[in-house]
């Protein structure tokens, strides 16, 4: 750790002054215990345990369980509450040197008549006593509320919080947005270790891998604590587990499902969960496991525009793009927890989870090209495996008087592509002696360019005999991150009298990150050299390939040269009808696409090997990174309990990055047909920098009803792996880049960091239920901002950012550039979350089970985007005529941020009677932005669309051990588009829009 020697001293001075403070004072004693319902043995999480008449209290944590230190010796009244039971008071006599073991059982205030509510009364009631009992802004799905009627996965229940937008992939949530921040201004923690990124480029985490069946509860903390990760300006989300129960828990869930687009039946999602403790409750252990079989396929349509009519006032279709992918997405993972309970009344837990998701998936895809372009069919076969791992050992435990809590972890995460090939054929524009078109698409007339999309499909001539394989490409792609930490927590409590009680906490962290990735892409140009006659075969001798017996021994060539469509149509031209308006013809073959694969992937020009059928385009050699980030931190933070009405929360933290980059770079570019050429070489850098995070937090409790929690404090943001790189690479203008373009990384991007404010005001009341205001302010300097397809010349914009990198063009070509940057103006996010849960337990009859849930979230930001001005100058030269003289202007325009939605809502409502329980969920999102234009004239905006999903699910008990389940999701069959919007013609276009239709689910939960 390299901390400056002023930093390691004064926080020596804060460690002994905070000790000082927190000396054992004599008569003393401690008060421990589980809370649980009186009815079910169940424990109660969030439960309020307060000693009257003194400062000193707590709340139960996920297992239940509370622990008060340092109580003067004497006689108390101890008031135990929590929402929904009935209050209670009972009388401990606390003795020097000694612990009260006082559990309790609460009576749950709440009746049906003979039938006690649970369900989704008792997760909402979860929910809010741990909100409520918070020294921080968080909001909380409890583990209830998890197991009663559960989401999909883990994305799509965070998804149900205020502040949260998902991202979705085959229609269901896998990424989350928080307050409209990209995944880097987001931590995800297990227990409070890092889940290890599984994305190739960013740090986001995939969270549909996440198996909801050993969650005890989900903690989205909005305002952070010194003692917690910095890297978090958006907020943090912990996934809890707890220790196992007392009694023995045995549950499996058994789903079937039909997907609705695919009309495939042939889906399951099986879990099981199993927990005890054993020997007199030494020693807890806990297993889970999961396997699932979904159908995620989608449909997709993307109309080209082209809107330089008219001087840019009226737009037409110049090509529509239709795709069909047919996915199945399979997960399988499994989970242990070990703990054994420790003699001081702490516990040491050893736990292991592992994810895996494949993917086996074809993207079918044709265009309808209506000014002359290529019309191609094409087949893109892919499979790829997600893989998590965590693993932990950790403690809670009382030494010496100090609270003391210790870790040590590895995560590990593994995204791969291991097969990726696609096909793509094409079918000439021919006419006969008449000019009749024969092939390709007759003319479209202006009026039906201007049209809607569909009307284009009708002048298709599908001549699939004269269509032939163009193209392929092969590649191949696998990243890896590794993740060790290990942290160390000391807290002391102490007493000022009876109406004070604090808590002096210190700590340490230490977490080293590896990090790789390669990727491969070999080429093939079908369509411009005769077909490839030898193979290599495994012993690496070159022979004439044998056709005899596979799928191509009849195989048909145009001219013994082109390799014609027919070949790849098994039965006939299979067609597939999108979105009800669309044909989507002819559907290759799989299975004759991978035959194709097999056959020829080692194919060779003549028995020499000096010319191979697939050749390696190296542009993807380049994204190679080799990453070590090692981070250190220490924190220092003081807890003041002011009675019951009042908390405050000071302290700081600092954290200290080292981190080394490998990567690649192409010193001369990239150039050539048929794939690009040129050197590639090894290159290094490396990153430091240290950042302090001061923290201040108040929770006001004026009465019973109100609580006002403030907070004010600064956090940070890393970077993308790949944008702190020192790669460059400059393409030339060929058949791989349109134009001239630079990539580079930037080794200098510094490390975001904000000043973060917040408010929440709390209101609860037995029949108000838990209603929650909270307004929160961001400013974000140093944020991240990408220069992306920005023409330029010259070298002026790489001296602006301080990066030290030439122009191969000169001074006059132009380039388009692709770099990542710090802006100098600092980046505002605000907005304001209101979140309401209540119930009508308190009415009597059938109304008395509805259970209501909503909130909604307002976002607003304020960024500088990049942009180029285009000017022209006239150089007089007589007597000639002047000449034009372009120049690319760069300049900053204030926009807000993308990824973040303006509005987005979630509203819940459920009902429980006696044994059974249903809930009807909506969620919308307005549409957000992607990229802003770069030119406001001829540039567009790109956009997602906004959307509203309802889902629906149901529960009914049969006997005590049997409940059916039936799930309805997507039930009005959302569209998801993205849209291109002109600020000059103030229209807005489709870009591409996606359905993936109403899935159901049906099945049994048995509890042993």
């Amino acid at each position: 750790m390299r901390l400056s020697t002023s930093f390691l001293s004064r926080l020596a001075v804060v460690l002994c002054l905070g000790l000082g403070l927190a000396v054992s004072v004599s008569a003393q004693g401690t008060i421990r215990g589980v809370v649980t319902d009186s009815l079910s043995d169940g424990t109660l999480p969030g439960a309020n345990v307060f000693v009257m008449e003194t400062a000193l209290g707590a709340a139960t944590d996920i297992d239940g369980a509370y622990r008060i230190q340092r109580v003067p010796t004497g006689s108390y009244s101890v008031r135990v509450s929590y929402v929904g039971y009935e209050t209670r008071m009972i009388p401990v006599t606390v003795v020097d040197g000694q612990t009260v073991e006082l559990d309790v059982a609460l009576r749950s205030s709440t009746n049906l008549g003979e039938v006690v509510v649970s369900g989704q009364l008792e997760g909402q009631q979860q929910a809010i006593n741990q909100q409520l009992s918070s020294n921080t802004i968080v909001n909380v799905v409890s583990e209830e509320k998890i197991q009663e009627l559960p989401d999909a996965n883990a994305a799509e229940s965070i998804g149900r919080l205020p502040g949260v937008s998902v991202q979705r992939s085959g229609g269901e949530a896998n990424q989350i947005t928080l307050r409209g921040l990209s995944g880097a201004f987001t931590n995800v923690t297990v227990d409070g270790v890092k889940l290890s990124p599984t994305d190739a480029a960013s740090r986001s985490v995939d969270l549909s891998a996440i198996s909801q069946g050993s969650l005890a509860g989900i903690e989205l903390f909005k305002a952070l604590t010194p003692d917690k990760d910095g890297d978090a300006i958006a907020g943090s989300v912990n996934l809890v587990t707890r220790r196992a129960p007392e009694s023995r828990e045995l549950r499996v869930d058994v789903l079937g499902a039909y997907n609705e687009l695919a009309g495939d039946v042939g889906q399951y999602d099986a879990d099981f969960r199993y927990g005890e403790r054993f020997f007199d409750g030494l020693l807890g252990l806990q297993l889970s496991g999961n396997l699932e079989r979904r159908n995620r396929s989608r449909e997709e349509y993307d109309p080209s525009f082209d809107c330089s009519i008219n001087d840019f006032t009226v737009c037409q279709i110049e090509d529509l793009q239709l795709d069909y992918t047919d996915e199945i997405r399979t997960r399988r993972g499994g989970g242990a927890i070990l703990d054994v309970a420790t003699p001081d009344g702490g516990f040491v837990k050893l736990s292991g989870l592992y994810n895996q998701t494949t993917r086996d998936f074809i993207t079918y895809g044709r265009n309808y090209p209506t000014t002359g372009d290529l019309l191609f069919y094409t087949a893109r076969d892919r499979e790829q495996s997600i893989q998590l791992f965590n693993s932990a050992l950790t403690g809670e435990n009382y030494v010496f008087g100090f609270n003391t809590t210790w870790g040590a972890s590895f995560s590990r995460s593994e995204s791969d592509f291991p097969f990726d090939y696609e096909l793509a054929f094409t079918e000439p524009s021919t006419t006969d002696a008449d000019g009749t078109p024969l092939s390709g698409i007759s003319p479209v007339p202006t009026e039906v360019r201007r049209g809607a999309p569909e009307g284009i499909i009708p002048y298709a001539l599908n001549n699939f005999e004269r269509a032939y394989l163009y193209s392929a490409f092969s590649r191949n792609e696998d990243a890896y991150d590794e993740d060790r930490a290990a942290y160390l927590d000391l807290e002391r409590e102490y007493t000022l009298g009876r109406s004070v009680r604090g808590a002096f906490k210190v700590g340490g962290k230490y977490r080293s990150k590896s990090r790789g990735r390669n990727r491969t892409e070999i080429f093939s140009p079908y369509y411009n050299e005769p077909f490839p006659r030898f193979t290599r075969m495994p012993d690496g001798s070159i022979v004439p390939k044998d056709f005899a017996g596979s799928a191509f021994e009849d195989l048909v060539l145009f001219n013994d040269r082109l390799i014609l469509a027919t070949n790849f149509l098994g039965g006939g031209a299979r067609e597939e009808d999108l979105f009800g308006r669309f044909t989507l013809t002819p559907v290759l073959d799989r299975d004759l696409v991978r035959a194709w694969y097999d056959l020829n992937i080692n194919g060779f020009t003549d028995q020499a090997g000096r010319n191979p059928e697939y050749e390696e385009n190296l542009e993807p050699a380049v994204d190679f990174y080799d990453i070590t980030e090692r981070v250190s931190a220490a924190y220092a933070m003081n807890t003041f309990d002011l009675g019951r009405r009042a908390t405050l929360i000071a302290g700081v933290r600092v954290e200290h990055e080292d981190n080394d980059y490998a990567s690649r770079f192409a010193p001369t570019g990239l150039q050539g047909v048929p794939v690009p050429t040129g050197a590639i070489r090894d290159t290094t850098s490396a990153f430091e920098q240290t950042v302090w995070l001061p923290n201040a937090q108040l929770a006001l409790r004026p009465t019973d009803f109100l609580t006002v929690r403030l907070a004010a404090y600064r956090a940070l943001a890393r970077p993308d792996f790949n944008n702190r790189l020192a790669n460059a690479v400059a393409r030339n203008n060929g058949f791989f880049f349109p134009g001239n373009s630079i990539t580079l990384g930037n080794p200098n991007l510094r490390t975001a960091t904000a000043w973060n404010y917040e408010l929440n005001t709390s209101f609860f009341g037995p029949r108000l239920g838990l209603f929650s205001v909270s307004g929160f302010y961001k400013r974000i300097d140093d944020y991240f901002q990408t220069i992306n397809g920005l023409s330029y010349t010259g070298n002026a914009v790489f001296d602006s950012l301080g990066i030290d990198y030439r122009s191969p063009y000169g001074e006059s070509v132009r380039y388009q550039l692709r770099v990542p940057f710090n802006l100098d103006t600092p980046t505002e996010v605000y907005g304001v979350e209101v979140e309401h849960q209540t119930n009508l337990s308190w009415l009597r009859g059938p109304l008395s089970g509805i259970v209501l849930g909503y909130n909604f979230s307002v976002v607003r930001s304020t960024t500088s985007v990049p942009r180029v001005r285009v000017e022209t100058e006239y150089i007089e030269r007589p007597p000639f005529p002047p000449i034009a003289q372009v120049t690319y202007v760069p300049y900053e325009q204030e926009q807000k941020l993308q990824e973040q939605p303006d509005f987005f809502a979630n509203v819940s409502l459920g009902y429980d009677f006696r044994a059974f329980s249903a809930r009807l969920s909506v969620f919308h999102q307005d549409r957000y932005n992607t990229s802003f234009a770069g030119n406001e004239r001829t540039g567009f905006d790109n956009l997602r669309s906004g959307y509203t999903r309802v889902d629906l699910a149901f529960k009914q008990a049969v006997g005590e051990r049997v409940r059916l389940l039936l799930n309805v999701n997507n039930l009005t069959g959302v569209e998801e588009s993205a849209l291109r919007y002109s600020s000059f013609l103030d229209r807005t276009l489709i870009n591409d829009s996606e359905i993936y239709g109403t899935t159901v689910d049906f099945g049994f939960r048995l509890d042993f």
